[in-house]
């Protein structure tokens, strides 16, 4: 009887604790494990186009959805920014592109996902930080009309 009492204590509690978020904090512990090399304007990056290397490239520019490189003449989508790397889906053709600092590091990229898918993870903010000039702002939602447009 003891037994059955302290399983279904500890089944309520692993069950409390995953449900009030403990999910995101588990896997947020895990992803730690992971290297951390974030990319910025101006650093090199790796590049890699459906799995194979493409080449190596300076970040000239970054916004929220895209990534420029050659003086702002590509640019490349990024949909996810993680500890070491980030990933976007080319909306035109379904290419994938994955960015890194560090070139050594793409044999973690599938761990790396499968933790982030897993766990639901959210973007790392040290990672491809998006730039804003004074005229920029950020919009979360677009305005309803006759609404107030600036930021």
């Amino acid at each position: 009887m003891e037994i059955a009492f302290y399983t279904l204590l500890t089944i309520v509690i692993f069950t409390a604790v995953l449900s009030l978020g403990g999910w995101g904090w588990i896997g947020s512990k895990i992803a730690k494990t992971l290297p951390h090399a974030p990319l910025k304007t101006g650093d090199k990056a790796a590049i890699y186009l459906n799995g194979k290397y493409n080449r190596t490239a300076t970040v000239t520019k970054v916004t929220v959805e895209y990534v420029y490189i050659y003086d702002n003449k590509v640019k490349l989508p990024v949909d996810f920014r993680g500890r070491f790397y980030a990933i976007g889906v080319d909306a035109t053709d379904a290419s994938k592109v994955v960015f890194l600092a560090n070139r050594g590091h793409y044999r973690l990229i599938r761990v790396a996902e499968l933790i982030r898918k897993v766990f639901a993870l959210v973007d790392d903010e040290s990672n491809l930080t998006p730039e804003y000039s004074e005229n920029e702002c950020l919009k979360m939602q677009p305005s309803e009309e006759g609404e107030d447009d600036e930021c």
